[in-house]
């Protein structure tokens, strides 16, 4: 269905197809429930037995219930309701090396994530490559660059979060090239010391990182990163440039993905809109078992129940059977009151 409405799996597509998906699958269960209530209320089925008659009604009822359960998750966690295991305060798993995490079992995700959701933070300039400047100089930038980030500024004023400036440590104010061109008062303005940088969850909110820091045990592969409380997703030790290649391994996006990789011109980005490299049953999580398997092939072996039960289908297979048979039976005695036939001699 998203292909249909897109080429591309944006995160609009995603949520459209999801919007389609769910009204035509409500459209045909009302559908069937228009004909067999109509059967039961109107039908031949209007005089039979309480159970012969609202039967089929009633086990359809329960089936479109669970068949309806798949297209209802995908739309409570597009709406937040339910939301997902990514860069939320609900269900969190930002910087998980492993891309999973036992917090993520309960949410609304599909599957078990083999990604890193990679959350970048809102930096100095003074930390990455640039020289130091000074208080009243200073600029910032989204470390490691991000794809799912914008300081709101160059035309995107819909960008997560949105336009905002950033107060400096003389308290003057860092304006992102473009910011007036897209802002509107009241103007948002945020403090990001490199001692406790600002980032954001995918709702727009300040992340105000987890007073519960993560342990050497959580982060065996590069560390804790003190400043958030989060792992480390590369070496600290290695270049930035270096350290950018690095992200390749957890599944980041290249910031051109049509070009190949390169260390300066295109390298990786942060990102947290990644779950599996691909959408199999395998790679189902408990919820995605419970809701894509069970309630799904559930419901629909129940739909063919009730609908077999409305058409009387047994009642009809029965009918068939004795109908064959009766051929059958004339066919035989055909057979054994044909008069034997004696074949002509040959000719000497």
């Amino acid at each position: 269905m998203i292909g249909l409405v897109s080429g591309t799996v944006s995160a609009t597509a995603r949520t459209l197809g999801h919007v389609i998906s769910f009204w035509i699958t409500l459209a045909l269960m009302l559908l069937v429930f228009g004909v067999l209530g109509k059967e039961a209320f109107f039908g031949p089925r209007s005089w039979a037995p309480w159970k012969t008659r609202f039967g089929p009604l009633m086990v359809f009822s329960f089936a479109a219930l669970l068949i309806m359960a798949e297209p209802s998750r995908h739309l409570l966690t597009d709406a937040n309701l339910w939301p997902w295991c990514g860069n939320n305060p609900s269900f969190d798993r930002i910087n998980e090396t492993s891309g999973w995490a036992p917090q993520c079992d309960w949410s609304a995700t599909q599957y078990k994530c083999s990604q890193a959701c990679c959350v970048s933070t809102w930096l100095p300039n003074g930390n990455a490559t640039v020289g130091a400047p000074t208080a009243s100089t200073v600029e910032y930038f989204w470390a490691p660059p991000s794809a799912d980030f914008n300081s709101g500024a160059d035309g995107d004023a819909l960008a997560i979060p949105g336009p905002f400036l950033t107060i400096r440590p003389d308290d003057s104010l860092f304006t992102p090239k473009g910011f007036y061109e897209v802002a509107s008062m009241p103007y948002m303005a945020y403090e990001s010391p490199a001692s406790a940088p600002l980032t954001f969850f995918e709702t727009g909110a300040v992340n105000p990182l987890r007073q519960k820091r993560k342990t050497a045990a959580d982060c065996p592969v590069y560390g804790v990163n003190e400043a958030t409380g989060y792992c480390y997703l590369t070496n600290i030790s290695l270049p930035y440039e270096e350290q950018l290649a690095q992200l390749g391994q957890w599944g980041a996006p290249l910031a051109n993905p049509d070009l190949p990789f390169n260390k300066t011109s295109n390298s990786y980005e942060c990102s947290c809109g990644g779950c599996v490299p691909s959408e199999t049953m395998s790679h189902l999580s408990t919820v995605g078992v419970i809701f894509t398997i069970v309630f799904t092939y559930v419901g629909f072996i129940l739909l063919a129940i009730a609908v077999g039960w409305n058409a009387n289908i047994i009642s009809k297979f029965g009918k068939i059977k004795t109908q064959w048979r009766k051929l059958r039976g004339a066919y035989k005695k055909s057979a054994l009151t044909q008069p034997e036939i004696t074949p002509p001699l040959a000719a000497a």
